[in-house]
């Protein structure tokens, strides 16, 4: 059977290769939205996990609620099961900009697959924020529109549930309460069954690749000879009504899942010209079939959701790109040949993309480790013979069955990196950002004490002191040495 499974999760900070989930709160319905089960799971904090001061006095998750959390490993174990049961729709909010990466990750470096529950046994995603701007734009009685007090509209989960008065069981920003609004969403988006069936279509991958094959058919797209569409994501902005006209130019050469898009709607685009490279310095978008960048045909019932402005700046674009054509296939060249960046140095937790999918023999050496009783599976690592796994897998046993660091020489340099001391010592990621250190961490809590903390409430300011006890005590352990694996199993 088919079911919808409702999800939130609760993070240590926003960086999906370097922070942790910490809570995963789920609702699985059937596809009438009526209630099958629901889960909720706390994950205790890792000791090699900087918290973020920002990411805590947002969902307030102290001390007290960690401590009642299993291992991550465990909590990974049972999360994946949950996503990858046969016929299952995660679906979240934002889940496809912010969730689903998070999870991926870490599944990833707790050996599992990352990917199959996009679209083994049935399984697949939705994203209901791209869904909620359909129904803004089209089908605005579906909902009592949320108004900020410069009289813009805002797509905030919290808000639309106030305003929309959307009965929930606790407050804004933890994880069951945010799952119970996007069920109250999408229980009121499904009376209109028309809608609520067609936006389904834009994550079905052969779905939305036929939607993007028609585009040519509108009059504007035979007009100028292109691929013209509107496409709708919460990125473009309330001022231009969340929308943005865009002419497809083709699939990415190195990434064959990736079809490339110029926005059409800024202003003087074409005036900025870089000039290493000749190219205009246009906007590209790139998008993957089912994402949660929704593509519409450009027909008079859309076209007229732009804004004047949006609309007046698209149709000089497009008469510029008539005359100049040359030039814009030059920089469109740039585009669909551009690969992202080598990383030297990528910290293995944040090897996800770079190092690619696990191959066969990886995934023999993984299933060993899993079906490997506890006190075997550091001795089971050793005859690895991938460094990626062996060392992922070492990893998983510091951090949640008390093996020691000193045993898993990379990792206690990892840890000793978190300090911030060496500003030559980091963590990078794959976007050659680095991992929060504590010493950052200090620095942020001690803008925060100086600058805001007079107008925090009793909570926030308990939740301030402990993360800096938390961070003073975690650099205290790492610069003696003595850490030892703190993380009790589960």
């Amino acid at each position: 059977m088919q079911t919808l499974l409702f999800y939130d999760i609760e993070t240590s900070g926003l960086n999906p290769a370097f922070d942790q989930v910490l809570t995963f709160a789920c609702i699985r319905t059937d596809m009438s939205l009526n209630e099958i089960g629901r889960e909720d799971i706390v994950i205790r904090l890792r000791d090699d996990i900087v918290p973020s001061p920002g990411a805590f006095l947002t969902h307030r998750l102290d001390a007290e609620i960690l401590e009642t959390g299993i291992s991550e490993y465990h909590a990974a174990l049972k999360i994946h099961s949950l996503l990858n049961t046969p016929q299952t729709i995660s679906t979240g909010y934002n889940s496809l900009g912010f969730d689903d990466e998070f999870l991926r990750f870490l599944f990833y470096r707790n050996l599992l697959d990352p990917y199959s529950h996009q679209f083994a046994n049935g399984c697949s995603r939705m994203d209901m924020l791209p869904v909620t701007l359909i129904y803004y734009l089209f089908c605005t009685h579906a909902l009592s529109w949320p108004v900020l007090e410069k009289g813009q509209p805002t797509m905030k989960l919290e808000h639309l549930t106030r305003q929309n008065k959307i009965t929930t069981s606790g407050r804004a920003h933890q994880a069951m309460n945010d799952v119970e609004s996007v069920i109250g969403l999408a229980k009121a988006f499904s009376k209109y069954g028309e809608i609520w069936s067609y936006v389904q279509g834009f994550f079905d991958k052969r779905a939305d690749l036929e939607r993007m094959e028609n585009l040519q058919s509108s009059k504007l797209s035979k007009a100028y000879g292109m691929d013209l569409a509107l496409m709708i994501s919460v990125s473009f902005g309330a001022e231009c009504n969340y929308m943005a006209p865009v002419v497809c130019v083709g699939g990415s050469v190195p990434y064959k899942n990736q079809s490339l898009w110029i926005r059409l709607d800024k202003e003087g685009m074409f005036d900025q010209v870089d000039e290493a490279l000749g190219v205009y310095d246009l906007i590209a978008i790139r998008k993957k079939t089912g994402d949660q960048l929704f593509i519409l045909p450009v027909l008079d019932r859309f076209w007229e959701k732009l804004s004047p402005k949006s609309h007046t700046a698209c149709m000089r674009n497009l008469d510029f790109i008539k005359e100049n054509m040359s030039g814009f296939n030059k920089t469109v060249s740039f585009h669909r040949n551009f690969k992202y960046p080598h990383v030297p140095d990528i910290d293995l937790d944040a090897d996800l993309y770079q190092g690619g999918f696990f191959s066969f023999q990886d995934k023999k050496e993984i299933a060993i480790f899993h079906k490997t009783e506890e006190k075997k599976r550091y001795q089971a690592t050793q005859s690895f013979q991938s460094n990626r796994v062996r060392m992922l897998a070492q990893r998983i046993l510091v951090r949640n069955f008390n093996k020691n660091p000193g045993c898993v020489p990379e990792f206690k340099a990892h840890l000793e990196s978190l300090l911030g001391i060496d500003p030559g010592k980091v963590i990078k990621g794959y976007k050659a950002d680095v991992k929060l250190t504590c010493a950052k961490a200090l620095e942020e809590l001690e803008k925060i004490e100086t600058e805001t903390m007079q107008t925090f409430d009793s909570s926030q300011k308990d939740l301030v002191k402990w993360l800096k006890s938390h961070i003073q005590s975690q650099s205290a352990i790492i610069q003696s040495g003595s850490f030892d694996g703190r993380v009790n199993s589960t």
